[in-house]
């Protein structure tokens, strides 16, 4: 087995990450970068160079997938990928092994079994065996092994066997499954179906924020600054009046959404135990799984 493992860990929930990082140390699992930024964390992957990263596949900045092709273009050194998401959609988890993932593992996790995992593909690169991709349902405590398909592809100049499941009947149909690929039309479907009504005035504006956000990724960054003015000349209000309103929003879909409705959306970055996001979190979690939602479908 491979010693001093050497980790990242890129979530964008603080509490998870801490967690995680915690309990790797404590088993002598070295994390050297943690962040809860993709663009953050690309950057120190090429730079520290750890055997093995752990990360969400919803990022800001750099989601999950354009560091998995990023990383797919290094030659000298490859980084092993442990893909921890409560995004259950198999179309993902195909296109995140094919672009190079070696596990992909349900939240909530299993602590006991994310470190083996980490151990064990690391284990397998130290010792030179062969690499195989696989789904991990954390619920089921088990492999999920109805594998679809087999694929085999040249890598270091030696083979390695990928093989990719796909776990229909542990999958959660998310209600974001159906896109138009129209942007306006596709916030609107989310909006609704998690509880928000759409004769509140926070609604349009939530809509209006997202749509900002999708088209300069910077925008959130300077929400006080650029995103609640914009609004607020847009629809003749004032700035305060638009970050109230939005919050008000939020507090009704909190109060009158279906909770699994919300989990499913968000993933485990959200539950009913930790309470409502903020303003800027809520419109940044589902500008980033739009984004993510729309690379795949260019993709396909």
């Amino acid at each position: 087995m491979k010693d001093d493992i050497r980790v990242i860990l890129a979530d964008n929930n603080v509490q998870d990450r801490e967690s995680k990082k915690r309990l790797l140390n404590e088993q002598g699992i070295q994390v050297v970068y943690e962040t809860g930024d993709g663009k953050k964390a690309l950057e120190n992957i090429k730079k520290l160079k750890p055997d093995v990263v752990v990360m969400d596949m919803i990022l800001p900045g750099v989601d999950g997938l354009e560091i998995l092709e990023e990383c797919r273009e290094f030659t000298e050194y490859k980084p092993l990928f442990i893909i921890a998401t409560a995004l259950r959609r198999e179309g993902l988890i195909e296109q995140a092994l094919a672009q190079g993932a070696n596990y992909y593992m349900m939240k909530p996790l299993s602590a006991t079994m994310l470190i083996k995992r980490i151990r064990q593909i690391a284990a397998s690169v130290g010792e030179g065996e062969e690499g195989q991709a696989a789904v991990h349902n954390s619920e089921e405590k088990q492999l999920v092994s109805v594998p679809e398909y087999t694929e085999t592809v040249k890598e270091d100049s030696k083979k390695t066997i990928r093989q990719v499941v796909k776990p229909t009947e542990h999958l959660i149909k998310d209600p974001s499954d159906k896109y138009t690929g129209n942007l306006e039309i596709d916030i609107t479907n989310i909006l609704l179906e998690i509880g928000m009504p759409a004769h509140i005035k926070g609604y349009q504006y939530i809509r209006e924020g997202i749509m900002m956000s999708f088209a300069d990724q910077n925008m959130l960054h300077y929400i006080t600054k650029f995103l609640y003015p914009t609004i607020a000349k847009k629809y003749h209000t004032s700035s305060s009046s638009v970050e109230r309103t939005i919050r008000h929003a939020i507090e009704v879909a909190w109060r009158r959404g279906n909770m699994e409705t919300l989990e499913h959306v968000f993933g485990n970055t959200i539950s009913a135990n930790r309470g409502k996001p903020t303003n800027s979190e809520f419109m940044a979690l589902l500008t980033d799984k739009l984004r993510l939602e729309y690379r795949m479908r260019e993709a396909c």
